[in-house]
């Protein structure tokens, strides 16, 4: 081997010793590849309590009451992507998330979007935040029939009901009590008096009601949908601090999904908001601010708890306590703090590594999922959905953001336009707006998770039935539906 040669190998050795003294070296001048964690104050968020997504659930309000006002004005919405799992079927939608405020955080919260199970012919009109004098009210989206020329009425304000509670028992332990409503005729309103309805496997109903908005009160008519547990994935709600949702080209898609299962002794009602609740909101303060235990709607008679009417009925056929039992699990976990639900994903989880595996199950209010559609525990079957597909659907979260922001304006009048719209709605007459076709409807009848149609609607909620009853029928018996 020359001299030169030799040379040329030892200075070869030389600078590959001293670029792995300098590798080595880079931890100890700060250029660490590995940056610090991000500090939990920056990151998001998944909690497990908050509000039940407005589409998948809502309580009827019987009350003409105040709406939830947030007293600074929402974030723009999130750009939202669809999970890579789909509950199979062409009655699943999905419907996109929207801001909630949170009155312990003083803040907003994302709740997340939702795969539903659309109601057969109907289609989603989302809420939204209106601006009033005091704030921000929410004014609460609704499930509306698909018609050929879709329109909403918009009508004044109805009188307050009475006789909302049933007159005595029901002659069936199959049927259940539905509360009167007024309904729009001949330039004014007509009673209808509530009434006994047979209870059907697999079918809630949601009774006829109202809504308000800034610009009039909208009839919701009554129809059947499906029980909790078959409607669908509900996904955790999120806290996004600030800095992270105003990043450029930020997006998000859920991935925690909530256990409906486990929400039979933690879900909760907020009328005013026409939300569900679900997680721990078990001490007196909740109370306060307007979140109530579902079956107070047997006491407070200011809603009518659809879920809660189908669920006592269903769990009381292998369980005679079951109100009792619901009562008391609700009284353990206020006094016993230990007993709660845990707040956030992160609590669960170091919860879950404390404990043994059988008692495990009481706590997992949630799960990825991969693991949900892994473990095969509910009837729905699911489809892997690519990344076109995925994008279509964003796009389509995109097209319902901008109907939300088109029926704030078309529900403000024009000469509320210039200022915060009062609450009060001052229309005399109906109005009627032709509106453009909502991103999301189930336009097929006979698509339930078991392949099977709606009941007929009941003969009480028919307009020619409702013009009988004004004409002298019994309005205090709420019989009605035995006649048929």
């Amino acid at each position: 081997m020359t001299h030169s040669l030799r040379k040329e190998n030892r200075m070869k050795s030389l600078i590959t010793i001293v670029i792995a003294l300098a590798l080595a070296a880079r931890p100890l001048y700060g250029d660490n590849t590995e940056p610090p964690p991000t500090p939990a104050q920056e990151q998001p968020e998944v909690l497990t309590r908050g509000p039940v997504h407005e589409a998948f659930a809502e309580p009827v309000n019987l009350e003409l009451q105040a709406g939830l006002v947030a007293p600074t004005k929402p974030p723009e919405n999130i750009v939202e992507t669809p999970p890579t799992d789909k509950p199979a079927g062409g009655q699943f939608v999905w419907v996109p998330g929207y801001w909630s405020w949170d009155s312990e955080r003083k803040g907003y919260i994302w709740v997340s979007g939702c795969w539903r199970a659309a109601p057969p012919n109907m289609c989603w009109v989302p809420g939204y935040w209106a601006k009033v004098s005091n704030g921000w009210e929410w004014v609460a989206g609704f499930w509306s029939p698909v018609t050929g020329t879709q329109q909403i009425e918009y009508l004044p304000a109805p009188p307050a009901l009475a006789d909302v509670q049933p007159p005595a028992n029901p002659l069936s332990p199959d049927e259940i009590w539905v509360p009167p409503c007024w309904y729009w005729y001949m330039g004014g309103y007509i009673w209808r008096p509530g009434y006994w309805l047979a209870t059907r496997t697999d079918w809630v109903w949601v009774p006829s009601h109202y809504l308000w908005t800034p610009r009039g009160y909208i009839f919701v008519r009554g129809r059947w949908d499906y029980p909790l547990e078959q409607r669908g994935v509900l996904f955790a709600p999120v806290y996004f601090p600030r800095p992270v949702y105003q990043r450029p080209g930020f997006s998000f898609s859920a991935s925690i999904v909530i256990d409906i299962g486990r929400l039979q002794f933690s879900l909760f009602t907020c009328p005013r908001y026409c939300h569900y609740y679900f997680g721990d909101y078990f001490d007196d303060f909740y109370i306060g601010i307007g979140i109530y235990p579902r079956f107070e709607c047997e006491h407070r008679h200011t809603w009518y708890d659809p879920i809660y009417e189908y669920d006592r009925w269903h769990f009381r056929r292998t369980d005679p306590r079951w109100e009792e039992h619901q009562r008391n699990e609700y009284d353990l976990r206020r006094a016993n703090k230990d007993l709660r639900p845990p707040r956030t994903y992160h609590e669960m989880e170091a919860r879950l590594a404390k404990l043994p595996e059988p008692q495990r199950r009481d706590v997992r209010m949630a799960e990825p999922m991969s693991a949900f559609v892994a473990a095969k525990t509910t009837p729905m079957k699911f489809e892997h959905i690519n990344n076109d597909v995925r994008n279509k659907l964003a796009t389509r979260s995109t097209d319902v953001d901008k109907f939300r922001q088109d029926r704030s304006r078309w529900e403000s009048t024009t000469a509320e336009r210039k200022t915060a719209p009062s609450r009060e709605a001052k229309l005399t007459q109906p109005e009627k707006v032709t509106i453009p076709k909502p991103p999301i409807a189930n336009k097929r009848g006979l698509l339930s998770i078991f392949e099977k149609g709606p009941p007929s609607r009941p003969a009480n909620e028919q307009k020619a039935d409702v013009r009988d009853t004004h004409k002298g029928t019994d309005t205090h018996s709420g019989r009605g539906e035995r006649k048929r």
